[in-house]
């Protein structure tokens, strides 16, 4: 049949045309799931986009944190939700800050979009999270799996609750990080700057949740840029919007072969007790240690009784000894007392007999002065009134030769030629 070659090409061509549109679709970025370039044409709003917190939003960044700012926290979230079955996120992003790290970064896949506790997102959320942070004092990247009934910021050990995590450099590096996030049904794989970080093929998760992106600073403030978000994926699921805890089918739950929902459950179960058992199984090291002080104290209790009768005869002796001093003390103030007093008794007596003295000298002094001046005005009369004579005779001297003078000046007649 002639017909039936032409058939069949025609069968692969339209094949062929699948094929290359779902590469197409694979391979080309979602504008509803992505960031557009530039990001904001205002600077205000992003297409597509909702921001929550302290978001900052530039022509070509988001910053998450307003920078150097202490006690911040912003979100962004796309508008609709994911609806692929197999997609990849790729984001770049930077973190700058002090010595001390002072914040951290999440990127979530979840059925809401709020804000909260857990790195400028909701607590008790449904989803998946990938957090970066430095928790422990080093940079990890880590994945955290909630069905809405997980308590995240009351875990004593939040970390013991990741389901995998990779160590990460990513605080003041001088340049971008990159973070890829590939899911498919039976693949969760987490790649930073182009190298594994983990991989499973133990999580599924539900379609139709939101992608979003936050953080948070704390104390010494870090400041976290988002330049980059992209999306891809191929196969679409029935467009439905996400449910709040009502669908116990759509749940990010780690699964096995077994797909009923009851073994799925189990499996929750089973991790939230692999991760109690971690927890407890620290508490039983802590209890241990804290045994063995104990044991160490009742090995050291008969030297501190032995110890408590020293310091009872040291009580003892000290009493005594103060008592003993006070006493001494006060017999000590007695006898100085006496001593005073009997100083100062000689004192007054001999100031008494200085005093008699000079009164005696004072008396016979003011006697025999008037005597004294009499007795010298007598002695050197005769040289006072010789001195008194000659004065008087110099005086009339002067006198005499100033009327001569004068006598002589009236008298002369001035000659002209």
């Amino acid at each position: 049949m002639r017909g039936a070659p032409l058939y069949h090409g025609v069968l692969g061509v339209v094949a062929l045309l699948g094929i290359c549109r779902s590469v197409l679709a694979v391979d080309q970025a979602n504008p509803l799931l992505s960031l557009s370039t530039p990001i904001s044409r205002d600077k205000q709003s992003i297409p597509e986009w909702d921001k929550l917190g302290a978001v900052i939003v530039e022509t070509d960044r988001v910053f998450l944190t307003a920078p150097g700012e202490q006690g911040q926290s912003g979100a962004i979230w796309t508008r609709n939700s994911n609806s692929y079955v197999t997609w990849v996120t790729e984001l770049t992003f930077r973190v700058s800050g002090g010595e001390r790290p002072g914040g951290g970064l999440a990127i979530w896949y979840t059925a809401q979009k709020e804000q909260g506790p857990i790195y400028g997102s909701r607590d008790f959320w449904d989803g998946l999270g990938i957090f970066i942070d430095s928790m422990g004092g080093q940079g990890n990247v880590r994945g955290h799996l909630n069905d809405g009934t997980i308590n995240y910021a009351g875990l004593p050990e939040p970390q013991a609750q990741a389901f995998a995590q990779c160590a990460l450099r990513y605080r003041n590096t001088g340049s971008m990080v990159s973070l890829r996030l590939t899911v498919g049904s039976r693949l969760l794989k987490v790649e930073v700057d182009g190298r594994a970080c983990f991989e499973t093929n133990q999580v599924a998760l539900p379609p139709n949740y939101y992608l979003g992106v936050s953080a948070a600073s704390y104390d010494r403030p870090d400041t976290f840029e988002l330049f980059t978000f992209k999306t891809t994926g191929s196969g679409v699921a029935e467009s439905k919007p996400p449910k709040m805890q009502t669908d116990r089918n759509q749940q990010p739950y780690i699964v096995q072969d077994d797909k009923s929902a009851e073994t799925i459950k189990e499996l929750v179960s089973s991790d939230r007790l692999a991760a109690l058992q971690r927890t407890a199984e620290a508490n039983v090291e802590k209890i241990k240690s804290l045994s063995e002080d104990v044991e160490s104290l009742h090995s050291i209790k008969p030297l501190l009784e032995r110890l408590d009768q020293r310091l009872g005869r040291i009580e003892s002796i000290v009493s005594r000894t103060e008592a003993q001093f006070h006493g001494a003390t006060a017999n000590m103030h007695e006898s100085t007392k006496q001593n005073i007093a009997a100083e100062i008794t000689r004192l007054t007596e001999k100031l008494d007999a200085v005093d008699h003295v000079i009164r005696d000298h004072t008396s016979s002094l003011i006697g025999t002065i008037p005597e004294s001046i009499h007795e010298a005005v007598k002695k050197g009369g005769p040289s006072i009134w010789a001195a008194a004579f000659v004065f008087i005779a110099i005086q009339g001297g002067l006198v005499l030769g100033y009327l001569i003078y004068k006598k002589r000046r009236d008298d002369y007649h001035p000659k002209y030629l």
